[in-house]
Formats: C-alpha cells, sequence, structure tokens
C-alpha cells in the first residue's frame, strides 16, 4: 500500500504484520483480503473500497473514512476503538466477533441482521440504526446509545450494561434475558427492592 494517487487494486491478499499510522490512503480496492496482525490507527481512507474483507489480530482505532464502501467487513479479535462508520457510504455491512468497537459511532447506519458478538461496545452512538434482526449475544454496551433505534429481533442474549427505552425504540420481538433486561425499568423511573 502506498500513499501515491493511483488506483491501486488487491484480489485475494493476505496482509500480515503491516504497520500503518496517520497515513492518507486513497483509491484503494481491496476484495477478499485479509489483514492479519496489523496495526493500521488512524488512517485516512479516502475513495476506498473494501469488500469481504478481514480484519484480525488488527488495531484499526480512529481511521478515518472519506467516500469509501465497505461490504460484509469482518472483524476477529480487533480494536476499532474511535471508528466514526458512519463516513462510510451506503449501503454498509459489518460484523465483530471478539472486538473492542468503543466510542464509536454507527449513526443513522442500516445494520439489519449484523453481528456483533462478544464484543466491547461501549459508549458506541446507535442512534438512527437499522439493527433489525442483529444479534449481539454476550457483548456489553455499558454507556451505548439506542435512541430511536430498530431491535426489532435483535438478540439481546448474554449481552449487558445497555440502557434502551422501549418508547423511544423499536423493540417488537427482541430477545433480552434477565438479569441485565431489567433496565427497561429504568426509564420508567420505579424503584425495585428486595
Amino acid at each position: 500500500m502506498s500513499n501515491s494517487d493511483e488506483q491501486i487494486t488487491h484480489y485475494n491478499k493476505r496482509f500480515e504484520n503491516i504497520n500503518y499510522e496517520d497515513k492518507h490512503l486513497v483509491s484503494r480496492y481491496f476484495e477478499n483480503c485479509t489483514f492479519y496482525k496489523s496495526t493500521i490507527k488512524g488512517c485516512l481512507f479516502e475513495d476506498c473500497t473494501f469488500n469481504n474483507c478481514v480484519f484480525e489480530d488488527s488495531d484499526i482505532s480512529l481511521i478515518k473514512f472519506k467516500d469509501t464502501f465497505i461490504s460484509n467487513l469482518s472483524l476477529l479479535s480487533c480494536k476499532a476503538i474511535g471508528v466514526l462508520w458512519y463516513d462510510t457510504l451506503n449501503p454498509f455491512s459489518i460484523s465483530a466477533k471478539n472486538t473492542i468497537l468503543s466510542y464509536s459511532s454507527f449513526f443513522g447506519k442500516n445494520l439489519k441482521k449484523t453481528k456483533l458478538i462478544s464484543c466491547i461496545a461501549r459508549e458506541v452512538d446507535f442512534t438512527a440504526c437499522n439493527l433489525n434482526g442483529a444479534d449481539f449475544n454476550g457483548t456489553d454496551f455499558m454507556g451505548s446509545t439506542f435512541s430511536n433505534t430498530d431491535l426489532r429481533l435483535a438478540n439481546f442474549t448474554a449481552a449487558e450494561h445497555y440502557q434502551i427505552d422501549p418508547a423511544g425504540n423499536k423493540i417488537k420481538g427482541a430477545v433480552f434475558q434477565l438479569p441485565a433486561a431489567i433496565s427497561f425499568l429504568d426509564s420508567l423511573g420505579i424503584k425495585i427492592v428486595d
């Protein structure tokens, strides 16, 4: 990956131990590529495409997007802290497992049927997202924002620390588990005692 302006296309490549920080990458196309044990922190991706790509055991914290398309991106055991995913082009699709997504924003994104499994998603903004049918099994949502969010049929089994106002979100058919589901009572302003 270089910084020149010509289009560089990568198909079915595996990038290992890449160490890029605060670079500006323009007009790159990645399809079916894997980034393994890499550090790509603070980079700006401009006019790029990531299609069916995987980041594994990598740090992509604070990356930025301009006119960039992301389709079927998988994050496995990554750090993706402080990423403004809402700056990507639509349509957008992502899944994550055992990944730290804290302090990021998916504001307004269509993430229907996305999977965020066993992740740490603290202080993440899901305002106005379509998360219909999403799977959040085992994810920690401490301090995350769900407002005007479509959570119908979403799976929150083993998820924790979420604060969801049923009046301000669509939750019909979503699956929640005790004791975390007690958090719904917070929005009602009532107290439960032993």
